[in-house]
């Protein structure tokens, strides 16, 4: 997997009450093989999953 720096376009799912993750904002994460999913933990250590074009955008690879 690639560390890519991604921009979030939709939450899924519930955070916790810790959870920094915000719609809009830019954080780096990993990026599958076929670059279609990113995966990122915030600062709770929860663990989300974006998709490419749907839930995020890929800003520099």
């Amino acid at each position: 997997m690639d560390a890519v720096r991604f921009r979030v376009l939709a939450i899924e799912g519930k955070r916790s009450t810790n959870s920094d993750i915000q719609v809009g904002e830019t954080y780096v994460g990993e990026a599958n093989d076929l670059r279609n999913r990113v995966y990122y933990t915030d600062e709770a250590g929860d663990d989300w999953i974006f998709y490419v074009d749907d839930t995020c955008e890929i800003i520099d690879l």
